[in-house]
């Protein structure tokens, strides 16, 4: 398994730094998962989770130039590795419930209900993270005091459908190697390549640029629709991952790398 993070962030909720007491932030967690399969099995090709700090009442103006979040990417080497990458998921999951104020997701619930199904391996504990959010999705007109607010993207926000369908509804412009059904099209390429052994065959960085972008979308997304989080005009995914998240996909996303490093 390949994992590309980024948590530079004070106070993130994926760090354990030892810090100076301060006062809580207010989270907004984003989530997106790729899938392929191999023959009737469902294969994770790739999980992220990116985590913007937003204010507890107020909308925050965003902007490419000005971008800021967390985030971790989750990436298969072989097959075989979903229980792996829904290993450090789950965690992730855990904290966005306990310390985000909302948490989106895209289609939320046909993912869950996979991630429930994947088989565990003998001895292997529950999954709480995943179990916990996908109870808190059957019904997210109720919230627990203390857990996060959930917000399916597709559902609440609409269209209904792909991510950048519903990305490209509300001004934000989505990668356009990932655009439509192009996403899940090279996902299942990189599938049929793990399948193959021939690793080599795909881009790690494609499928962390891929599912990153769906995870920022997401958040924003999620943003917009609480009042957290706005954005003048049109804003561009790519421009805003490579000024805040190069390094997760460098070949992809690398004129920022280039020019930081001349």
């Amino acid at each position: 398994m390949l994992q590309r993070t980024n948590l530079a962030w004070p106070e993130t909720p994926f760090g354990s730094v030892t810090r100076p007491v301060q006062k809580p932030g207010t989270w907004l967690t984003g989530v997106s998962l790729l899938w392929g399969e191999a023959g009737d099995d469902p294969i994770i090709m790739g999980a992220a989770a990116v985590v913007v700090k937003i204010h507890r009442t107020q909308s925050v103006l965003v902007s490419a130039p000005l971008m800021s979040f967390g985030y971790r990417v989750l990436l298969p080497q072989a097959l075989g590795e979903n229980t792996a990458i829904v290993r450090e998921l789950d965690v992730l999951l855990v904290q966005a419930r306990r310390m985000s104020q909302i948490l989106a997701w895209h289609n939320a619930a046909d993912d869950l209900h996979v991630l429930q199904q994947l088989p565990r391996a003998e001895g292997e504990p529950r999954r709480p993270g995943v179990t916990a959010i996908a109870e808190a999705w059957r019904d997210r007109t109720t919230r627990e005091r203390g857990t996060t607010r959930c917000v399916d993207t597709s559902h609440d926000l609409g269209p209904a459908g792909l991510i950048s369908d519903t990305a490209a509804a509300h001004r934000l412009e989505p990668l356009k190697s990932f655009a439509g059904n192009l996403q899940q099209t090279s996902a299942q390429e990189a599938c049929d390549a793990l399948v193959e052994d021939q690793a080599a065959a795909f881009s790690p960085d494609a499928l962390a640029g891929s599912v990153l972008s769906s995870a920022l979308a997401t958040a924003l997304l999620g943003g917009e629709h609480t009042s957290r989080l706005h954005w003048e005009g049109t804003l561009s995914l790519f421009e805003s991952l490579s000024e805040a998240a190069w390094e997760a996909a460098p070949s992809l996303l690398g004129g920022v790398a280039s020019a930081r490093s001349e």
